[in-house]
């Protein structure tokens, strides 16, 4: 079951995690990807 504040809530994690720590931006954007970005749809630009 999706929840809609999931999304929200990846971002939010995302969010904080780059603040405490740049170096693990990468591995953070790769597990946000694979377990976030499903809930979260990026606005299309063009």
């Amino acid at each position: 079951r999706a929840n809609p504040s999931t999304g929200i809530l990846c971002l939010k994690l995302m969010q904080s995690e780059l603040n405490v720590e740049e170096v693990v931006n990468d591995r953070s954007w790769k597990v946000f990807n694979e377990r976030c970005r499903i809930h979260y749809k990026p606005p299309k630009s063009q």
